[in-house]
């Protein structure tokens, strides 16, 4: 009788488990859908305005329908799911076009300029805030998001630093707007300055703060520019995991023995460059034929196009405006000065 009870409870468990997956996933596909949909519109106009691109136009796209549409609440979960976990599968992907001996050909140099710009934007920007007066624990928010990766910066570190809210929301929507313009410039100003798409994704992987717009403007360059890219980021996103540790032990030290968030290793290292990791080993052990990279490629891109498509959809100009201008400031001056700085000890070092 026992069990037959065990049985009939595996078995509920198993059904409810099935059923609550297949209810999130469809949550999720009106979301995905529609940013598929501007994908594949943002791939065929790409193909007839090469200049501007497939990622820039899908971004364009995605704000027009953000702002003067209305997107029904039942969308946001797709698209926050392509954002952030069909991001990850892009990448992964295009680890399989990829090899460890043209990674290698970047050098020790490359580590020591990610180091050396990540420093120096924490630093420079969180200065920067402090003499803009901006309030509580969003200088350090907002410097960990402009050198590091980001919104995932801001949203890892927020608890270990114990801030609030507002306080994180304020800080994403500060670097926020810049994402999305260096998508639009950056690769502009790389032809003006006609660098090689080893310098530019150089460049891109170490200056740019999101993954997603780090990805699409590589892309945007070069298939080349873009795999540089991509390393230099994922490198650069690395840093998250010492610079956590760094902050919850100061902040330990700080509160002197009262009860704090600790930081879970599981939860700060970004696993999916472990499965990047892994592509990268198969192309390099076992060539894999053009013919399959070529899909895995191309599948990378488009995916690509739908995560820029999810970054116009959740640019909320209200939002941005609502942060007000000392913030945007401190952004754009620490954006500007990322840019330069970082392309200044490239040149120095290749």
């Amino acid at each position: 009788m026992r069990n037959a009870n065990l049985q009939v409870s595996q078995t509920y468990e198993k059904k409810s488990f099935l059923f609550n997956h297949s209810l999130s996933f469809r949550n999720k596909l009106p979301g995905v859908a529609l940013v598929f949909l501007i994908g594949v519109l943002a791939n065929s106009l790409g193909r007839d305005f090469p200049l501007i691109g497939g990622a820039v136009i899908a971004i364009i796209i995605g704000i027009l329908v953000r702002n003067f549409l209305r997107i029904p609440v039942g969308y946001t979960e797709g698209i926050s799911y392509t954002l952030k976990s069909l991001l990850k599968m892009a990448i992964v992907l295009l680890g399989f076009g990829l090899s460890y001996a043209s990674i290698f050909q970047l050098g020790h140099e490359a580590i020591l300029l990610v180091i050396i710009a990540v420093l120096a934007g924490i630093l420079f920007t969180f200065v920067l805030a402090k003499l803009f007066k901006l309030d509580g624990n969003i200088p350090m928010l907002v410097s960990l998001g402009t050198a590091i990766c980001g919104a995932t910066a801001i949203v890892t570190t927020s608890p270990i630093i114990r801030a609030k809210e507002e306080e994180t929301a304020y800080a994403i929507n500060t670097i926020f707007a810049f994402n999305v313009l260096a998508v639009l410039f950056y690769p502009l100003l790389g032809q003006l300055f006609s660098m090689s798409d080893q310098i530019f994704g150089m460049w891109a992987g170490v200056a740019i703060h999101d993954t997603s717009s780090v990805v699409a403007a590589g892309y945007s360059y070069s298939s080349a520019a873009g795999d540089t890219s991509v390393v230099i980021k994922l490198i650069r996103t690395l840093m998250l995991v010492p610079v956590t540790l760094i902050l919850s032990i100061f902040i330990s030290m700080k509160s002197k023995g009262t009860t704090t968030n600790k930081v879970k290793m599981r939860k700060v290292f970004p696993a999916f460059i472990l499965f990047f990791a892994g592509a990268v080993a198969v192309n390099t052990i076992f060539p894999l034929p053009p013919m399959l990279t070529s899909v895995t490629d191309g599948a990378a891109k488009f995916i690509i196009l739908m995560v820029m498509a999810s970054v116009g959809l959740g640019t909320d100009f209200k939002k941005i405006q609502s942060v007000g201008l000392r913030p945007l400031f401190v952004g754009l001056l620490s954006s500007v000065m990322m840019g330069i700085l970082t392309l200044s000890i490239i040149l120095i070092l290749y």
